[in-house]
């Protein structure tokens, strides 16, 4: 087995989920919850959240979030649900710098609970139980909900089957009402998992977690009490059901999921910013609303850039330039991200076969071209590059590797859009099934290396 380290926390996988669990982070009076769990730093603070009920008031709002959340699959091996992965459907920065990039900076909180083996308490099917809030409190992930310690305790001892298979945990102390655990063999997983009634942490080291728990007892310095400029942040734009940001300077190869170069408008908000941004999603009214708050130095060419990109697809953008700083915010309708506010359909088809050759039924052959599919390996990190080549008009897209038991799937495959799968490094097969009319076939198949 592999020695699981923090940097291949944020590199298992990429998908997303669609989760129905309620509870709003940054919806309150007052400042966010998630900022008292954040605590003061001598150097630069990361923050990525999460808020579930984004998924439970629309019906794609999963396909938004650039994030892992790994969940059981029935009978067969683990399954990975995505949405989207890679699309750039959105061209206006206001909105997709919050919506890609604050999923990117949460998604290791997701896979560090995963891999802990409490991956159970982001189950998309049993939405009235586990982690309601997920988030990355600069090093710590935590993810606040109901936690049934008892269930949660012998999870942790027993080894239940993670992302990485069973590793096996022993409490070794405590930090006020937290129990902490640390694996047993240390050459497999190494980092610091504690649990309590209310909380799941997931940290490298105990101090981490330590400063964690002080921090919302008020016998740590909070970052928001200590830096004026984290407070102006986060006053300005740190509620919403998803978001993140950082004060900076951080090194983002070490918080962030993916490549950094990627995430948008990277030359207008940089490492060495100060940057948050949020999307609040209101299903009442049909809207979405973006925030952005940055502070870095400003010339007249780059304040001009964030006055014509921000908020350039809302219906009433407002961007204020002052100083060192910018404040934008803009109202978008459901139509400029291509989905619906509604309860979300909850049933599943039956998962395809992947041991079948590439013989798919009639219609499924027809819905799917012969080159429907790019695949690259990237064996440093034991992982193949999927993606789709064209929008295809199908039901769902699922794609496995066999030995290593990662699967995923979209229901909306379109062009550009790609996954990654973590495969066998001795050796490994990437199946890409398709579901048409509820029937399912094989098409294509790749053999890695």
């Amino acid at each position: 087995m592999m020695t699981l380290h923090r940097r291949r926390f944020l590199e298992l996988g990429a998908a997303a989920t669609t989760v129905a669990l309620c509870g709003c982070l940054g919806s309150g009076d007052g400042e966010p919850s998630y900022a008292e769990w954040i605590p003061a730093t001598d150097g630069g603070v990361h923050v990525g959240y999460l808020d579930f009920s984004i998924a439970r008031e629309t019906t794609e709002g999963a396909q938004l979030l650039p994030l892992i959340l790994p969940t059981d699959a029935t009978g067969g091996p683990r399954e990975v649900l995505t949405e989207i992965s890679g699309s750039d459907s959105v061209d206006d920065p206001l909105l997709s710098w919050p919506l890609e990039v604050g999923g990117r900076l949460v998604a290791g909180a997701a896979i560090a609970v995963a891999v802990s083996g409490l991956d159970y308490l982001v189950d998309p099917k049993q939405p009235d139980r586990g982690i309601q809030e997920l988030f990355m409190a600069d090093t710590v992930a935590v993810g606040r909900g109901e936690i049934d310690l008892e269930e949660a305790t012998e999870r942790l001892r027993s080894g239940s089957d993670g992302p990485i298979g069973g590793v096996r945990l022993e409490a070794t102390g405590s930090v006020g009402e937290f129990t902490l655990y640390e694996p047993i063999d240390d050459e497999t997983l190494d980092g610091v998992t504690a649990i309590s009634e209310t909380a799941v942490l997931v940290a490298d080291t105990a101090e981490e977690i330590r400063r964690v728990v002080e921090a919302t007892q008020g016998d740590h310095a909070r970052e928001i009490e200590e830096t004026e400029t984290f407070e102006w942040l986060i006053e300005t734009a740190g509620d919403g059901h998803i978001g993140g940001g950082w004060i900076g300077p951080i090194d983002l190869e070490d918080v962030y999921f993916g490549d950094p170069s990627e995430r948008p408008v990277d030359a207008l908000l940089r490492p060495d910013d100060d940057i948050f941004a949020s999307v609040t999603f209101d299903a009442e009214d049909g809207e979405v609303t973006a925030d952005l708050a940055v502070q870095r130095p400003l010339d007249d060419a780059t304040a001009t850039r964030f006055e014509s990109q921000f908020g350039s697809a809302s219906e009433n953008p407002s961007i204020t330039v002052e100083d060192e700083r910018v404040i934008a915010s803009g109202t978008y309708s459901e139509d400029v991200l291509d989905f619906e506010f509604s309860q979300p359909d909850r049933t599943t088809t039956e998962p395809p076969d992947a041991s079948k050759p590439v013989d798919p039924p009639e219609a499924v052959a027809e819905a799917v071209p012969d080159d429907a599919f790019e695949f690259t390996y990237e064996a440093e990190q034991d992982r193949v590059k999927v993606g789709i080549a064209e929008d295809l008009d199908v039901e769902k897209v699922t794609f496995s590797a066999v030995e290593s038991d990662y699967e995923a799937s979209t229901t909306t495959p379109r062009a550009d859009m790609y996954m990654y799968l973590y495969v066998d490094s001795d050796g490994d097969t990437v199946v890409v099934s398709a579901t048409v009319d509820g029937t399912s076939g094989v098409v294509a198949r790749k053999e890695f290396p």
